[in-house]
Order: C-alpha cells, then sequence, then structure tokens
C-alpha cells in the first residue's frame, strides 16, 4: 500500500497540518480568515492559468494544499466557541450573576458531586452562548437532573482547577478540547427555578436509554450484567466500578468497555444480516442500505453520539454504502474520508485520545494485517478464525501500543490471549443484547434466558480478572516523551517498509530512524540524570522531593507505606524515570545547590541565626508573627504548601504582599520546581 498515491491521504495530511500549526502558534481567527481569502483568491488564478497550459506543472497542486492547509487552520480558530462573540466570556457579569443553564450530558460523579455538561441560555437576563462543567454537591434532596432540564442559578463562575502537580493529568486542559473554560459549583439549594426545557436528541437519548434501563431491570437484570449492557451497547459507564474498568485495562480489553469502531463494526453486520430479506424486493439492496445506515445512526443516537460513536458510524455508514453498491472501494480510503468530516466538523478531535488510538488501530490493521496473514493460511476453519483474530489484534497493537504507553504508562503482556477469547464472543454478545433490549420493550423475556444471559457476562468479567491477575505479564511504569513516541513510529513504519520489500532507499530510511531513535535516547538519559527539588502540593500533608539523577528522596510526614501509594508521587517517579525511591523524614533545615532552606512547622520555633535564609517554607499552619520572623530572618522568598489553614495563608499572603516579597501557596500556584 502506497499511502502517497492516494488523494485523501494527501488532503487529510494536509488539512491536519493545518489544525496542528493554528494549535501551536494561536494566530488569531481574523488573520488566518484573510490568509485562507488570500489563498483561495491565489488558487483560481492558478487554475485560470493551468486552463491555457499544454503541460501542467506543480504549481496547481501547491496552491491547492496552501487553500487546504490555511483552512485547516482558520476552522481550528473559527470552532473554538471562545472566539465567538455570543461567548459568556465576552460579557459583562457580576461577581454572583444569574445564569440560565441547560443540562447537555451526565458525567461520571465523584464522590462529593454530581457532574454535568451544561449549557448557558442567558446570563443576567442576556443572551449567551458556552459550556460548564457543572458540580452538584450531592444530597438527599435530589439524585440528579435530567438531559435537556433548564435550571435557573445565582452562583461564581470559577476557573478550572490548573494542574498543581508535576506529569499530573492535566483535567483543565482536556475540558479545553471540549469548548469548556470555566465550572459552576452548586448544591441542590442554590436551584432558583427548575424546567423541562425543549427536547433535543441528546434529550431524547437519554430518556430512551433511562426506559431501555428501567425495562431490563423489571425483566431482572442487575448489577455487573446490567452495567456490561450500559457498558458494551448504551455507552453508559457512569456506573461501571473502577474494580471492573482496572482488571479491562490490565488484560488489555479496555477497548470492549467503550462503545467504538469494534462494536459499530459487529453491530453493522447484525443489521446487514437482518435486512438481508429486503434485496428480494425491487431496488431490495438500495433500501437495505438506508435501513442500515439508519440503524446505525438509531444506535450512535442511543449510545449518546459521543465522539467514538460518531467516528465510528460514519466510518461504517461510508463502508455500508460502498459495500453494498458493489462499487470499488478502498477502506482506507473510506477511513480517512470519515476522519476529514469529522474533523471538519469539530477539529479539537484531533487531540481527542479515543480519536487518535482508534485511527491508528485501523490504520494499522488495513496495513499490517494483510502481510502477517500471507505467512500462514490455515486450512481449518477454526485455525483460520484464530490465525485471523491473532493478526487482527497484534496488527491493533501494533499501531496503539506506543501511544498507550505515552497516555497511560503500562502495556498489557497477555492482550492477544485476551482478544482470542472475548472477540469471538463479542459478535453474540452484542447480538444477543440488542434482542435482548428489542425484547424487553415489547415483552417480558423468560428468566432462563436473563440467566443465561448474565451467566455469560458473568463468565466474561471472570476470565478478564483472572487474565489481569497474571501481573507477571503487566508491565506498568513505563514512559515515553513525545519525540520517542514520533520516532519509534518512524522506526515502525521503516521497518515495516523494509518487510515488505528490501529497496536501497527503504533500507537507508531505516538506519536513519534507527540513528535519530538512538539520539532521542541518548538526550533523555542526559536529561534523567539532571537533579531538582520538588516542594509538592497534597491536602493537610507535606512532601518534599530531591530528585538525583534516578534516585528520588522523599520526606514527608505521610507514612513510608502511603508514600508509594501517592498517586502525585506515582506519576512523577513514572515520568521522570526514577528507578529507586527512599523516604526519610522531613528537615527543620536544608541546603539545595546555592540555596539555603528553612522550615518552619506547627511549634512555630525557628533559629534566630538563620538570617540570610533564600527559601523559608511553612508547613502545618504554624502560630507565628510573620512580620517579626521577616525582620530576624530576611528571606527572600515565602512557600506555604498545602498543609496549611487558609485563613493562615490568606493572612500570610497580604502580609508578604505589602512587604513586596515572594509569596507562593502550592495549593492554589501549584508545586514549586527547584532545578
Amino acid at each position: 500500500m502506497r499511502l502517497v498515491n492516494y488523494t485523501a491521504f494527501k488532503i487529510t495530511l494536509i488539512f491536519i497540518l493545518g489544525i496542528l500549526f493554528s494549535h501551536f502558534s494561536g494566530i488569531s481567527e481574523s488573520t488566518l480568515f484573510k490568509g485562507l481569502i488570500f489563498s483561495a483568491i491565489l488558487l483560481i488564478l492558478v487554475w485560470i492559468r493551468a486552463r491555457y497550459q499544454l503541460f501542467q506543472d506543480v504549481l496547481f497542486g501547491l496552491a491547492t494544499y496552501g487553500v487546504l492547509f490555511v483552512l485547516g487552520a482558520w476552522l481550528y480558530e473559527y470552532k473554538q466557541p471562545v472566539n465567538h462573540n455570543s461567548h459568556y466570556s465576552h460579557s459583562q457579569v457580576l461577581t454572583k450573576p444569574f445564569l440560565e443553564l441547560k443540562i447537555k450530558s451526565q458525567l461520571k460523579p465523584d464522590l462529593y458531586h454530581e457532574k454535568y455538561i451544561a449549557t448557558i441560555n442567558a446570563i443576567d437576563r442576556k443572551q449567551a452562548t458556552g459550556d460548564f462543567l457543572l458540580l452538584v454537591i450531592k444530597d438527599s434532596v435530589i439524585d440528579s437532573y435530567n438531559v435537556d432540564e433548564v435550571l435557573l442559578v445565582k452562583t461564581t463562575i470559577e476557573e478550572v482547577p490548573e494542574v498543581k502537580n508535576p506529569y499530573q493529568f492535566d483535567y483543565g486542559d482536556y475540558l479545553k478540547q471540549l469548548g469548556i473554560y470555566h465550572q459552576l459549583k452548586i448544591s441542590s439549594s442554590e436551584v432558583l427555578k427548575q424546567t423541562r426545557g425543549t427536547i433535543t436528541l441528546r434529550g431524547i437519548a437519554a430518556s430512551l436509554r433511562n426506559q431501555i434501563n428501567a425495562q431490563l431491570k423489571e425483566n431482572g437484570f442487575s448489577g455487573n450484567s446490567l452495567t456490561l449492557i450500559n457498558a458494551l451497547l448504551l455507552g453508559q459507564r457512569r456506573d461501571l466500578s473502577p474494580e471492573i474498568y482496572a482488571d479491562f485495562a490490565a488484560a488489555g480489553a479496555v477497548h470492549i468497555l467503550a462503545v467504538s469502531g469494534l462494536h459499530v463494526g459487529i453491530v453493522m453486520l447484525f443489521f446487514q444480516f437482518m435486512f438481508k430479506p429486503v434485496e428480494r424486493f425491487r431496488y431490495g439492496k438500495t433500501i437495505k442500505v438506508i435501513l442500515v445506515v439508519l440503524f446505525l445512526w438509531g444506535f450512535a443516537l442511543i449510545a449518546g453520539l459521543s465522539p467514538s460513536v460518531l467516528r465510528a458510524v460514519l466510518m461504517f455508514s461510508f463502508l455500508t454504502y460502498a459495500m453494498e453498491t458493489t462499487r470499488e472501494t478502498s477502506t482506507f480510503n473510506t477511513m480517512l474520508a470519515s476522519a476529514f468530516v469529522l474533523l471538519v466538523i469539530d477539529p479539537n478531535i484531533l487531540f481527542h485520545i479515543g480519536f487518535q488510538m482508534s485511527y491508528l488501530a485501523v490504520f494499522s490493521i488495513i496495513w499490517i494485517n494483510p502481510l502477517l496473514q500471507k505467512y500462514y493460511r490455515p486450512r481449518f476453519f477454526i485455525d483460520r478464525k484464530i490465525w485471523e483474530t491473532i493478526t487482527v489484534t497484534t496488527s491493533a497493537q501494533i499501531g496503539v501500543a506506543v501511544l498507550s504507553i505515552y497516555y497511560f504508562n503500562h502495556f498489557p503482556g497477555l492482550f492477544f490471549i485476551t482478544n482470542i477469547v472475548i472477540l469471538p464472543f463479542l459478535g453474540i454478545v452484542l447480538g444477543s443484547g440488542i434482542m435482548m433490549i428489542i425484547g424487553s420493550q415489547f415483552t417480558s423475556i423468560p428468566k432462563l434466558i436473563v440467566d443465561g444471559y448474565s451467566n455469560l457476562l458473568d463468565y466474561k468479567i471472570s476470565f478478564i480478572k483472572w487474565v489481569a491477575r497474571q501481573d507477571s505479564f503487566y508491565f506498568e511504569g513505563l514512559s515515553l516523551s513525545i519525540p520517542e513516541v514520533i520516532f519509534i513510529y518512524l522506526l515502525i513504519i521503516a521497518f515495516i517498509l523494509v518487510f515488505q520489500r528490501r529497496t536501497y532507499l527503504r533500507i537507508v530510511f531505516f538506519l536513519v530512524s534507527v540513528v535519530f531513535l538512538q539520539t532521542v535516547f541518548i538526550f533523555k538519559t542526559y536529561q534523567t540524570s539532571s537533579q531538582e527539588l520538588v516542594i509538592f502540593q497534597k491536602s493537610r500533608f507535606s512532601i518534599f522531593g530531591v530528585k538525583n539523577g534516578t534516585q528520588l528522596l522523599v520526606q514527608t510526614n505521610l507514612d513510608s507505606t502511603e508514600v508509594f501509594n501517592e498517586r502525585l508521587l506515582e506519576r512523577y517517579i513514572t515520568k521522570s524515570n526514577i528507578s529507586q525511591v527512599s523516604t526519610d523524614s522531613i528537615y527543620n533545615s536544608f541546603q539545595y545547590k546555592n540555596l539555603r532552606f528553612l522550615v518552619i512547622d506547627s511549634l512555630g520555633i525557628y533559629p534566630t541565626t538563620a538570617l540570610g535564609t533564600d527559601v523559608v517554607v511553612l508547613r502545618n499552619s504554624p502560630r507565628i508573627h510573620l512580620e517579626r520572623m521577616l525582620d530576624s530572618i530576611q528571606p527572600g522568598r515565602i512557600i506555604a504548601d498545602g498543609s496549611n489553614y487558609t485563613s493562615y495563608v490568606n493572612r500570610w499572603r497580604e502580609t508578604c504582599h505589602q512587604r513586596k516579597l515572594p509569596f507562593h501557596h502550592t495549593g492554589k500556584e501549584g508545586a514549586v520546581i527547584f532545578d
């Protein structure tokens, strides 16, 4: 497969490069729009010139690619909600404005809040647009709000909390990819008015899912079986326990829990089988295509219209049409066409993990799977299906493994065993599940069938748990940087090209890829050997980390067994390539490089001989007269970690502000790093 021969590949690649350019350059939407107009005029002039040429040159192609590049860049900026004049961020608002909100979708709750994405209709009675993360404090007044309900609240618009520690997952950045820049935190008692809003497709889908769940419960489905039906068929993982999710991740089967291309492909085959008899009628094939596509989009609606479902349904809609109209088509072109359409609709989707991994998996299956199948052709049906499952799974993992390690820092070694056992039965599970859902809406399902299907799902969970318990085959604590990811993929591509056919240029490309990757590894080794001191943010506790190459000394008041369970330290250890960790109590004073540190704890005791201390760290809310301490020690900087009372911190901050002394609170500004 020669990618450069595919026009769809060139168009999509140039468009993606334009999106990336806009994302990282930060050029304004108005400037990019002017550039788009200029490039379009240039393309027209080049086209007119080309009409009078006997032999065409590359100028027209370059002008076309230029328009695609600028179009991708402009669309990215244009699609950012904050760039629209009607966005709430452009309004002059009070400290606590009146907000009219409409519930758009319901998210997985945490221990303290029900979570929603809410669209704003008006702010202080003026029309506005934009989405918020809505956090509703859990209480006994109301269980939850429904999609399409309209709430009138009076509350403060808050910034989404920023990352407080190095290498921590940036939830705020993730929300920005969804067009959400602020959050609202309310209790149900602060809802001044609650009404039913205009019905939307999402609202219809949510109501339908609630109805399906109610009927399934009446028919005896409960516990893990009901949870899996919701995850596998309805795209809802709100009730999925962390333990089950962790087991699926460790077994390399987490992709089964998210409705994506795998599920939609199986559902497409199911609908094609169901509507096969329609082909006997006049225009039967056309009617069948229409029915299959309509039912696929109906499935997408029920599954919540998530990005993963939309991209999969769009792709398989293209594929259904191509397959049934007997036209020659390329699965690769179909995949790229669906990707291009999705990127035009929402350029931000390019930065979604699901989008990246889904298309990498499909691309790898299309390219690598035929190569693997050439080297062994089973004679019998059973071993042929097993071999097909192995090659497809291996191809997909080659595509996504590197990206998976970059994002999640682990790799399931037994993924092929999981998929050999699970994938052949997934079609049965999904097909039977669809029949269960349809049957539950019209009649009562016999208890024998309900128990049988529930047992099938339980056996599936039990097998996943068994695989997940094979710890020696589960590799965690892995870390890759962005340059490593890029050059590893280049090396994989070069290796496959050489594997296909050995030519001089391909061998040179492979060797150059090896050299570049080695260079990146050497640079990473140099970075790993660096030193730094980190004062982490941890509520009610103090954690200092002194990194020296691959060794980390953790000074903390946490119990030594709790240190290694700390998520913030786990991420830091993994991303910093730490191989040895030791713990100690917090020193009252120490020196790091040329900086002298003084730590004042709850006792409030400090030596008067510490004159000229560079940094004073306040922890555990010491009751000290700060001004007297500043006069006595004359430090160059004050740091308060997360173990201090907020009232104390505010008072210290004001004092330092009056004295024009740098003050840093890890609870607000995040961890402090000295390198």
